[in-house]
């Protein structure tokens, strides 16, 4: 057993020799923060297991805007390079380490071989792909459905992981929201006047993090 499979326990499904092989051709990579590991436009050339770290995967509008559509952690794979191998078509997003990132990584050679002759393999990957899935389609929902006030509640919360100071730039949050800079600084101005919040260049303080989760519960 490789010594990186602990981290992802359903690869213990597959002891097929066409998966094996394939785990065994695995390569490991360590990424520093910032690099871009696909951009848009790119074909897919391999498959990712993150091991350790965080990349951030957005997308840009025709016109300019962004959105964070999800993250990849530890002991996860990425929806779009999945489709992507599948599918055959470039990526239509872009990738990007957050932390130093720890991965491996499988040839799409070697992704095709297993994925047609290893059955626990195949498991893996369409379990994987089915978590995921989830995922993305409760971004859509909350992009549509509700409102930018009750998401920035949210995504303040989530990002500050339970401190009272987040280091980020209205710009920043606005990518995370898939909104307009302004939309979000306005948004950010009425918890300011409300006490919930404390603004300053690339910094917004959290004063009153009840106030933001009864908003968040919404």
């Amino acid at each position: 057993m490789l010594d990186w499979r602990a981290q992802f326990p359903a690869l213990h499904q597959v002891t097929d020799p066409a998966g094996l092989e394939a785990l065994h051709e695995a390569r490991r990579l360590e990424l520093p923060p910032g690099q871009v590991v696909f951009h848009a436009g790119d074909s897919c050339t391999r498959y990712f297991l993150v091991m350790a770290g965080r990349i951030r995967i957005q997308q840009m509008s025709p016109q300019g805007r962004e959105i964070v559509l999800y993250r990849i952690g530890p002991g996860e794979s990425c929806i779009l390079t999945t489709a992507c191998l599948f599918s055959h078509v470039a990526y239509p997003a872009s990738g990007i380490t957050e932390t130093i990132v720890d991965a491996v990584a499988l040839s799409a050679a070697s992704f095709h071989r297993a994925i047609d002759a290893s059955p626990g393999f195949r498991q893996f990957v369409f379990q994987a792909y089915g978590r995921r899935l989830t995922d993305m389609l409760m971004v859509i929902e909350e992009v549509v459905f509700t409102r930018l006030d009750v998401r920035l509640a949210r995504k303040l919360l989530a990002l500050s992981e339970g401190g009272p100071r987040l280091l980020i730039t209205h710009y920043d949050l606005a990518v995370e929201l898939g909104s307009a800079r302004e939309v979000v600084s306005r948004a950010l101005k009425d918890f300011e006047s409300r006490g919930w919040v404390r603004r300053s260049t690339g910094r917004v303080e959290i004063l009153d993090p009840q106030a933001l989760q009864g908003l968040a519960s919404q």
